[in-house]
């Protein structure tokens, strides 16, 4: 191997995304108060297993405290974690200050970027409430690439010229004119990866972290080689289990939970995450016209069209029909 290809190997080595990293949870878990850490670091790993399978965890509470983005399971503000002068902090700015301002929804692109570290493309919705001061987030892994979310930004009234993915990322839509139904029709949600639920991920989550932290303690907040083998057991876990039963998943755990603590780590995996190719450009069709109902199937959200809404209710908030007595989706 030449000069030059060493040169290129190195390049690509330096852009390879590494989706979950556990030096950033640490410094993340540091700036979480002492006795949310455990549940802070269960939520990142569900919310990161569930992300690396395209699997729909649902909608996240967040609230609006001194004009601040707040998470308000462990107390955190989501500022804390962006970096200053970054284009994810000119994006957060934007998207915090449209709720501030009452926006009754944001949506923020987030085309695929090598550079930034974006491994997919990712389109995030932040619906603001009328009823309570809660603000609803979710994402969603989208088969859209930067071209097809320049056209459903420019048909939603985004007003900035749109070159790059950057130009995108840094200019969310704020808006009252629409709803998260609205936009999503325009979406191509990526199907999820595995045959599994968020259920059984949260599941497989929790049973694994019981166990490190009765061997571990506190440590596991702190060292980045037991986050790692955190993760990794979970993802073995849920890859291996599938859809078997609660008992086998267990069993399967059980057998395994000595070599996710202590075997030797020989390597650890980058993996590809990317939803479409880059270089696909899509046409799109706007208006597809048929109504959209939310439902849960395995705790997962669920959305989908329905050739008609008798019996069903349509949400003021979001826009999506559903049946039963409240929105899965806003409550």
């Amino acid at each position: 191997m030449n000069k030059e290809q060493l040169r290129q190997e190195e390049n690509s080595k330096k852009k390879e995304v590494l989706f979950f990293d556990a030096a950033k949870e640490v410094e993340f878990l540091k700036r979480v108060d002492e006795d949310r850490k455990y549940l802070a670091l269960g939520q990142e790993l569900k919310t990161a297993v569930q992300e690396l399978f395209f699997i729909q965890g649902g909608a996240f509470d967040r609230v609006l405290e001194g004009g601040r983005i707040k998470e308000p399971s462990t107390n955190t503000f989501l500022d804390k974690f962006v970096t200053d002068g970054s284009l994810d902090m000119v994006a957060f700015n934007k998207i915090q200050n449209g709720l501030n301002n009452g926006g009754k929804l944001v949506v923020h692109f987030s085309p695929q970027n090598v550079e930034l570290d974006y491994p997919a493309n990712v389109v995030d919705f932040w619906i603001n409430k009328e009823d309570d001061e809660k603000i609803k987030f979710l994402r969603f892994f989208v088969d859209d690439n930067l071209e097809k979310m320049k056209l459903v930004y420019k048909a939603f009234g985004g007003k900035e010229e749109i070159k790059s993915s950057s130009d995108l990322l840094v200019n969310p839509l704020v808006t009252d004119d629409f709803r998260m139904t609205d936009v999503m029709r325009n979406l191509t949600v990526s199907d999820k990866k595995i045959e599994t639920t968020k259920d059984r991920i949260d599941e497989v989550v929790e049973e694994m972290m019981d166990n490190f932290y009765e061997n571990f303690g506190n440590e596991i907040f702190s060292k980045e080689n037991l986050i790692d083998r955190i993760y990794s057991g979970v993802v073995d876990v849920v890859l291996k289990g599938g859809t078997v039963d609660e008992v086998k998943i267990k069993s399967y755990l059980n057998k395994k939970i000595d070599i996710y603590m202590y075997a030797p780590i020989l390597e650890m995996q980058v993996r590809n995450l990317s939803g479409a190719c880059p270089g696909i450009v899509r046409t799109a069709e706007f208006g597809g016209g048929k109504p959209m109902m939310v439902t849960t199937e395995g705790g997962s959200l669920v959305f989908k069209e329905v050739d008609n809404t008798d019996g069903l209710k349509e949400c003021k908030a979001c826009g999506f029909w559903y049946s039963g007595e409240k929105c899965p989706l806003c409550n």
